[in-house]
Order: structure tokens, then sequence, then C-alpha cells
């Protein structure tokens, strides 16, 4: 009753005509803040990822001229290169090489070293007498060094290479330097192998360690350190640079790191336990250095300006609730109180006071009804009352016999002859259409038979399906049958598969259908059993509700949950045929949910062949 008065629904109106126009400017403020947000995000980042990798090109190719420098003089006698081409192999008791190149070679190494002033550490390595020059922090060494291994580029070719970060070494120096302990200072490692021009030949091996300063002045100017992630990645995925300092130097195997590991630029979204927001990447293609930078925004610091500026409009349409919900309220009682008067009235000519009397205050129209209808009642007296009262029960108890009457093979038979009518019109489409709909009112109201064939049970989903289509279009959705011809004839119980198919219309193509496929498989196994699946291509199952969907399966007596259907098929089953029945719904690997049957015919109320 109070669902149903005026005044509710007068209240509703006044509240919902102030709570929607609300809550659609707040819906769409929010949804145009982020979007634009996230437009503006995109660009601004892809603009400051573009300057980066542009700092990051130069900065290495600026290491990399330093390196070829070294070639510089080739034909000269007493270059660096020609100390090279003239160092021979060391002595057996493993003393150096020929005296007169130490200065040549620590001279050229000090210049190189003046050259950058992040450079930490540089080492020349002469393959011909196994020798390490070692600069480090304006101290030379030079020794035999026949445990060194130069370092090889990862992918396997002889280029020059970044060695990612990591804390320095002596690239075993046995000697090493006073105060100047190993594996205190991160460094990052340019390795150049130095040719025999214009052979392929390696003389020597240079290593250059360098300080981060400037790879972190770099790396920084392209995020927010308070809210953004930051990684500059090799091709192989080894961090030269990470905002997460415990990341810097290992590799990543996160999902947005695979997907980002590709040529150019771009962006995409991200979503997983790790990170929850825009990921944009820009590929760094150096002679030096060839990986990506990685940019991570989350949607927490994207959307934090949208969700302010939703949160002010928030409070605006609740102010308009408040003073919508007083005038919902105070209009309604005005304009309710004369109807209440009136209803007051008329119920107690509902219980035989037909001399009752209200007063007609009002000299508006609900006045002029009081009027009318206290006049009304004066005009009628008990005796026709009655006597029309009899006479409505007399008519309604003759249209409840006559509709009893009706039963269903009236209906059969009457469907059956539309169709025939429809044929006379040449119209066969909806002869076929009234057939399906006569054979499935047939099917379902024929109550003799609890089992029937599998076949009989196909046509029936079929008659459903014809008519479904013509509902949705021949062209959006498809029947797919598939069926052993030792299945046919097996018994099952009657019904088990259209509310299987029903479901699939109620929750897989709830939101509409589009190239829709529902398929239907029946095969027998070895061991007995009959499988049948119904497969579709809808919008599918969240986890979440399959597990829901799954607990009720499993408690057949009954649950909150609203899949009675699939609960009625499997007690059926196990009632009819075995308590070994299953029902299982999988989701699709992409779209869609699979319901199989597992039915047991090897069971005494399992009968092969034939129906009841």
């Amino acid at each position: 009753m109070f669902r149903q008065s005026i005044r509710t629904r007068l209240m509703a109106l006044v509240l919902l005509a102030t709570v929607i126009p609300a809550g659609i400017s707040v819906t769409f403020s929010y949804i145009y803040t982020k979007q634009s947000v996230t437009e503006q995000s995109v660009k601004q980042n892809t603009k400051l990822l573009t300057l980066g990798e542009s700092n990051l090109s130069n900065y290495f190719n600026g290491i990399n001229q330093r390196a070829l420098s070294l070639y510089s003089g080739i034909n000269v006698p007493g270059s660096f290169y020609t100390a090279l081409l003239v160092a021979k192999g060391a002595d057996a008791s493993g003393g150096s090489a020929a005296p007169d190149n130490r200065g040549i070679i620590s001279t050229h190494l000090y210049n190189l070293f003046l050259s950058d002033q992040n450079i930490f550490q540089i080492h020349l390595f002469v393959r011909a007498g196994k020798q390490s020059n070692t600069l480090l922090g304006g101290l030379f060494r030079r020794e035999f060094n026949d445990r060194y291994i130069p370092h090889a580029n990862p992918d396997g070719s002889n280029r020059p290479f970044v060695e990612v970060t990591h804390m320095n070494h002596q690239y075993d120096v046995k000697s090493g330097f006073l105060k100047l302990k190993s594996g205190t200072v991160p460094v990052f490692s340019a390795h150049f192998p130095i040719y025999r021009t214009p052979s392929d030949d390696v003389l020597a091996d240079l290593s250059m360690d360098f300080r981060l300063t400037e790879l972190e002045s770099i790396a920084k100017s392209m995020y927010n350190s308070e809210t953004e992630r930051l990684y500059i990645l090799n091709e192989q995925g080894e961090a030269l640079f990470a905002s997460d300092p415990d990341w810097i130097g290992k590799t990543f195997t996160s999902g947005w790191s695979q997907v980002a590991n590709k040529p150019g630029s771009g962006h995409f979204t991200w979503n997983d336990h790790d990170f929850k927001g825009i990921v944009l990447y820009r590929h760094i293609d150096s002679p030096l250095f060839k990986g990506n930078i990685v940019k991570l925004v989350p949607y927490e610091d994207l959307y934090s300006d949208a969700r302010t500026i939703t949160s002010i409009n928030g409070v605006i349409g609740v102010l308009f609730l408040i003073i919508g919900g007083v005038a919902a309220v105070l209009i309604s009682i005005g304009f309710t109180r004369p109807i209440k008067k009136l209803i007051s009235y008329t119920q107690k000519v509902q219980i035989g006071q037909l001399d009752a009397y209200v007063d007609a205050e009002r000299e508006d129209e609900f006045g002029l009804l009081t009027r009318k209808i206290t006049g009304m009642t004066r005009t009628i007296n008990n005796l026709i009352l009655k006597e029309y009262r009899l006479e409505i029960a007399n008519k309604t108890n003759q249209l409840k016999a006559l509709q009893a009457q009706v039963n269903p093979h009236f209906l059969y038979n009457a469907l059956q002859s539309i169709a025939s009518l429809s044929l006379r019109y040449n119209a066969p489409k909806v002869y076929d259409l009234i057939y399906s709909l006569g054979s499935m009112m047939r099917y379902s109201m024929t109550t003799e038979r609890t089992q029937v064939t599998l076949q009989e049970e196909i046509e029936h989903v079929e008659n459903y399906m014809i008519l479904q289509r013509e509902r949705f279009g021949e062209d959006e959705l498809m029947l797919n049958i598939k069926m052993e011809e030792a299945a046919r004839s097996i018994t099952v119980p009657k019904m088990i598969l259209q509310p299987i198919v029903e479901n699939i219309f109620k929750h897989g193509f709830a939101d509409g259908i589009k190239q829709g496929v529902i398929s239907i498989t029946c095969s027998l196994e070895p061991k007995e059993r009959l499988i049948i699946r119904v497969k579709d291509n809808g919008k599918g199952i969240s986890p979440g509700h399959l597990a829901e969907i799954e607990e009720g399966l499993m408690n057949i007596e009954g649950t909150d949950h609203e899949e009675i259907g699939l609960r009625n098929v499997l007690a059926r089953l196990r009632l009819q045929i075995s308590e070994e029945a299953q029902l299982i719904i999988q989701s699709n690997a992409e779209t869609g949910v699979t319901v199989t049957l597992f039915i047991p015919l090897n069971d005494n109320r399992g009968l092969k062949g034939g129906g009841e």
C-alpha cells in the first residue's frame, strides 16, 4: 500500500527529478575528466619520453665517440693505436710489456678519464700480453692478468655495448688501489673491443665505468619520483636504471615489461596485482645501447584531480538532494491530503456505510471529485449493490468455468490450424515458427513421459532456437550440434538441455547478441558415460560468480543463488539416472561459458535406448 501510494510516487518523482540530473552531471563530469586527464597525461609523458630518449641517445653517442677517439693516429708512430699494434706477450715470469708503451697508454687513458667527469674507472686489457691497464681515482696500474675474461655482448656480437648498473669491481686485478675498495660504488660499464683495422681481430678490450650522476639526472627529468615509476631496460630486460633501487641491475619478468619490449613507442593500460595504470614506452636505438624506456603512471595519481572534481560535484548533489527531499515532502503532503480523506470515505462506503459523508473543503478538481462521489453513493441502495455483486460473482464463475475448458490440447490444435492457414496465404516462415512453438508446447505439456531420447531432447532445443533466431536475427545467432549416432537413442530425463540454453540468453547474451554461437556436443565414453557439452561465446562469467554457482550446485537442497534451472537439471539427473551424474561449469579461455553434463549409463536407473 505504501509503495503504491501517490504520495510516495510524488516524493520519488521530485527526488528523481533532483537526483538524476545531479547524478548524470557528476557521472559525465567524472568520465570526461578521466578521458581528458588520460589524453593529456599520455601526450605530456610521450613528450617527456621522447626528450629523455634523445638525451640518453646523445649521452651514449658521446661515450661512443670518446672511445672511437682511441683510433686516431692509426698510422702515426708513437700513437695509442700503434702502441697496441706493437704490444707483445709477457715473459714467463709475468713481466709487463715493452716499457715504452706504458707512458703512451697511461697518457691516453688519462685524457679519456678527464674528458668526462662521470667516469669512475677505466680498464684496458691488451690481449697480446694479457695485460690489464687500470686507471682509478687518478692512479694508474699495469699488471699481467691471465684471469680476466673480456665481457661478451649479450646479443652474441662483437659490437660495443653497455653493461647494466652494478657495483664497481677491479676486473680481476690483484694489486688494487689503496683506500679505493671495490663493491662500494654503483656504476654502469661501457665495453668496447678495439680492432686491428680493417680486420675483425681484437687487439684490446676497453671498459669504462661511469657513475650514475648523469644517467639519473636524465631519468629523473622524465618522471615524478613520488607517484610514478620509470625503468630503462636493455633488450634482455635488465634494468640500467630503475626508480625502485632494488630492481637496478636485475632482470624484469613482469608482464608489462614483456609487452613494452618492442620497437617504436606507444602506451597501453595494465591491470594486475603489481600495477594498475598506463604503461608508456619508447625504444632506444643507439650504437652503444639498445633497449626501452618504460614509464608507469598509476590510476591513483592519474585520476586524483578527477576524483576531487567528482567529490565537489557529489557534495553539491547531496545539497540538491536534501533540498529536493524537503520540497518533495512538503509538496506531496499538500497534494495528497485531500486524496487520503477521499480514501477514508470510500473505505467506509466499502464496508456498507453508504450514508457516510465527507466535507468538500476545496474548490479545485479534488473538491469536485469528492462532491460527485458523495452524491453517487447516496443514490445507491443496499439491494441494488447486493444484486450487482451477485451478478458479477455469477459471471466471474462462468468465465472461470470457460477458461478451465481451454486445455493444452486445444491450444496445440489451434496453433496447428493457424499454421495451416499461414501456408494457405503463402507464409512458410510463419508456419515454421508456429510449428516450432506448438511442438515446444506439446513437448513441455505432455506429463505422461518423464524420460525421452536424446534425439527428442535435441529437437526440442532446436525448436526453441528457431524462435530465438527469429527474435535476434538468423545472422546473429547460430546453433551447432554434433552428436554421435550411438548417442541419439539414449534415454535421458526430459527438459535437461533447454534450461541450460535458456540461461545463455539470460546471462551470456544479456547485453545483446552479435555473432552469437551456441554449440552442443554429445559423445560417448568407453567408460559407459554420456557427455553433453553446451558452449557459448557470450560475455562469460566472473570467477567470483562462478564460485557462487559451484557452491549452489553442491547444495542441491536449495541455496540463495539464482541458478534454479541448473540445480533442477542436476537434481533430476541424480534422481532418475545416477548419483554419479555431474554438472560442471567452466569459463572459456576467451569468451563464453561451457556447461558439461556427465551422465553414467551403467546404473540400474540409467537405460540405453528407448524412452518410457
